[in-house]
């Protein structure tokens, strides 16, 4: 591993006045990734813990591991649109999974969750230290206009719902034998039922509880880009 990657870490926790664990848990969670980078106990870190690490150390891959001489400048008070740099999309690690479609009915068709991820999208900024994270494509149209077919959701599984979410329900399908889902606004939690809301046409599905495995919030667009 070249000494110029632990050399600009060792330099912007200087100059961030950053603890080494606090850096490792903001960019991976894990309070030792940056330590075994800088021990010399990890030789090769990953392409993605860099662009991370970089985030966390406000700065660029490319300026940590000397494929360039220029750091991203820290926005200040005053400073001028033009003047605030823009972070390159590949940036941002290219690792939350697609688990599947999410189906805008609750009757046939409904989504289900792969075993394993159908592929990955990259992570929006506001959710670097975020852990279970996924993403579902939409399918259907009973969501419309609030989601169309093929649009990208990121669901959070660790952020409880509030009524008013939009939420993916998670069921067992009895005579199947499997698992299907479907993607609504969450109203409401009775004693026997889950009640969410459809747009297209408008009306209410009440879902089991029996039935249910799992309740998570769809993330808005606000929440994904920190607002």
């Amino acid at each position: 591993m070249s000494n110029v990657l632990i050399n600009r870490i060792n330099q912007r926790l200087s100059e961030l006045g950053k603890a080494v664990q606090r850096v490792s848990l903001e960019a991976t969670g894990a309070k030792e990734t940056l330590r075994k980078i800088l021990d010399g106990s990890t030789k090769n870190p990953r392409i993605d813990t860099i662009a991370k690490l970089a985030i966390a150390l406000e700065t660029t891959p490319e300026w940590l591991t000397g494929q360039s001489d220029s750091q991203v400048a820290r926005a200040v008070p005053n400073t001028s649109e033009t003047d605030i740099p823009v972070p390159r999309r590949d940036f941002m690690p290219n690792d939350v999974p697609v688990m599947g479609t999410a189906a805008g009915s609750h009757s046939r068709g409904a989504f289900q969750l792969m075993p394993g991820p159908v592929d990955y999208v990259r992570r929006p900024p506001a959710l670097m230290g975020a852990k279970g994270i996924y993403s579902l494509f939409v399918e259907g149209t009973s969501m419309e206009p609030q989601y169309f077919p093929g649009d990208l959701i990121y669901v959070h599984p660790n952020k409880p719902p509030r009524a008013g979410d939009a939420v993916i329900i998670q069921c067992r399908n009895i005579e199947e034998d499997g698992f299907e889902g479907t993607l609504g606004i969450y109203l409401k939690r009775t004693e026997k039922f889950v009640i969410i809301k459809k747009h297209n046409p408008l009306a209410e599905v009440q879902i089991s509880r029996e039935t249910i495995v799992s309740v998570h919030k769809v993330l808005t667009t606000n929440e994904l880009f920190g607002v």
